[in-house]
């Protein structure tokens, strides 16, 4: 089983072959929305992940500070956490970097579109340029609670 994200039908990775092909009601929205003429969505299931997995792919993202994943983000790797504990199969189409980490760190298979893909996991901190203040519970983006500088991200290690 497939599960595709945006640039997966953006780009026409729709042909089935053997394996199912998936996706979720935020991905065809998504696709929509920035104006794609999708190539071919006919014998795509649309499933929406239930609520327990995206929460569970919220956590994991906030605990290894995988800050860029959009709400569309989550619910793929939701879908695909949820239908690989009935299809150890299944995979994710993407040429997302922050969806291909995350997904790797849940142990779920990745197939990258347009590039090699990843070659490690990254958990990541935030920190301040500026102060050098690290912490968590702050975002990057968000200004530093020492000093007011806006935070920004690095690997940990």
């Amino acid at each position: 089983m497939r599960i595709l994200d945006t640039a997966a039908l953006i780009l026409g990775f729709t042909e089935q072959g053997q394996e199912e092909l998936v996706t979720c009601g935020d991905v065809l929205e998504e696709a929509r929305y920035g104006g794609a003429a999708l190539r071919r969505v006919g014998g795509i299931k649309v499933i929406e992940p239930s609520e327990r997995y995206v929460e569970a792919v919220r956590k994991k993202a906030k605990e290894v500070g995988e800050s860029e994943l959009s709400e569309t983000d989550i619910h793929v790797i939701a879908l695909a956490l949820q239908l690989s504990e009935r299809y150890p199969e299944t995979s994710i189409a993407t040429s997302d970097y922050s969806v291909q980490n995350l997904a790797s760190i849940l142990g779920l298979k990745v197939e990258p579109l347009l590039h090699r893909g990843i070659t490690k996991k990254i958990r990541w901190a935030t920190y301040c340029p500026s102060c050098g203040w690290m912490g968590g519970g702050k975002a990057p983006g968000e200004p530093c609670p020492r000093c007011g500088s806006r935070l920004k991200r690095r690997p940990r290690g």
